[in-house]
């Protein structure tokens, strides 16, 4: 097997492993069941393994990582893997990493077809690699963490390592914050530049997503500088929402898969509601400008949309819709996005400040939102089999 991957693994990309490994199987009459890589070497086996074992507390020492990206070549992943399994020799680790079929998952949404050539395939499609990490102690997935870190910005390709995977087989709940996550700007800021406070706002709405002010707080006092503005300042914003790639891409992957993606924004309805109509969320939260006689107020109507509320959000439409907790997933930038994130089965940081990137449990650095679809799309690659 050392000799296969040295002549044939480092000079195919992943996606066309499972055809070699099948190929050079079968002319030995072996069942793959399970691909292992440890201290340099590949394993076949006809066992399967589940990843998922417990340590003496009954919790869980193991964890998948997903990596997605445009293109995963083969010199990048044997480079992970030697990476990784020599930390595990490091600290005295037995725990092979599992290698599971690599898939695609689309970059763009347009469908694929059996007629494209090669080169319009490899521009719409991105590549999925699963792996299994067994007996993953804390320092060594901090060390993994660092690892990865590093790799991740040299091949610019994304990654998650979580205990759990949703799967797109059964129903799930996407919640999204809106501003710079659904689109690409601040709604606030927009409105802001056009009523000539644009500077003053844009300075207070950074601090916030930094989590250096009270949100609550720093909205009201962002939104009285805006009174006297004209209603049609909304609209010339809403109009020219620029979304974030990939948006329309994930909507139509979940509602094809029977999930529900909603918005619970800091921002407010008058765009939300707008990109619920537009695009066709199941339900959006957002606070309430107050406008009278077409002309805003400088007030917000009702309590405000904050970090917390975000998350009770999240757990309120997985009651509503009966979802399994492990079928929560939460995206958003900013640090009044945390406590959603952290209280979803999995939450991504996408483009996101500083202190959210420390402490999400997945950044999206490379990718937009089609890198959800990618994530979304792995837990297909650990239901497949090698044959």
């Amino acid at each position: 097997m050392t000799q296969l991957a040295e002549i044939l693994f480092s000079n195919t990309p992943p996606i066309a492993w499972p055809q070699l490994l099948t190929l050079h199987c079968s002319q030995k009459n072996t069942q793959i069941k399970q691909v292992t890589y440890c201290q340099g070497q590949f394993n076949i086996s006809a066992q399967e393994r589940q990843v998922m074992s417990k340590n003496n507390n009954n919790e869980s020492n193991s964890h998948y990582l997903t990596l997605i990206g445009p293109t995963i070549a083969s010199d990048a992943l044997l480079n992970l893997l030697s990476a990784l399994s020599q930390l595990q020799v490091s600290a005295q680790s037995s725990g092979d990493i599992i290698i599971y079929p690599p898939a695609t998952y689309s970059l763009e949404n347009s469908p694929l077809t059996h007629d494209a050539s090669a080169d319009t395939q490899a521009s719409t499609q991105g590549d999925i690699v699963v792996l299994g990490l067994t007996k993953l102690s804390v320092k060594l997935r901090q060390q993994f963490n660092d690892t990865l870190a590093s790799w991740s910005n040299d091949y610019h390709i994304d990654y998650a390592l979580s205990q759990t995977l949703p799967s797109l087989k059964q129903p799930g709940v996407v919640l999204m914050d809106m501003d710079s996550t659904t689109i690409q700007i601040e709604c606030i800021d927009e409105i802001a530049k056009l009523a000539g406070v644009g500077e003053q706002v844009a300075a207070v709405t950074a601090k916030a997503m930094n989590g250096e002010l009270d949100f609550s707080e720093s909205l009201r006092s962002r939104v009285a500088t805006l009174a006297n503005c004209p209603e049609a300042v909304l609209t010339q914003v809403a109009d020219a929402m620029p979304l974030m790639p990939g948006l329309e891409l994930l909507i139509a992957t979940l509602h094809q898969a029977n999930w529900k993606v909603a918005i619970a924004s800091g921002g407010f309805t008058y765009f939300a509601d707008r990109l619920q109509a537009d695009l066709g969320f199941d339900a959006v939260y957002a606070n309430e400008l107050e406008i009278v006689d077409g002309i805003l107020t400088g007030k917000v109507i009702g309590s405000i949309v904050d970090a917390q509320v975000k998350a009770d959000t999240l757990q309120a439409l997985a009651l509503q819709y009966q979802i399994a907790p492990q079928q929560t997933v939460a995206i958003g930038d900013g640090a009044n996005d945390l406590i959603m994130l952290k209280s979803a089965a999995l939450g991504v940081a996408i483009h996101a400040k500083p202190i959210v990137q420390q402490q999400a449990q997945v950044a999206l650095n490379h990718h937009d939102l089609e890198g959800l679809v990618g994530l979304l799309h792995a837990a297909d690659c650990v239901e497949a089999s090698w044959c």
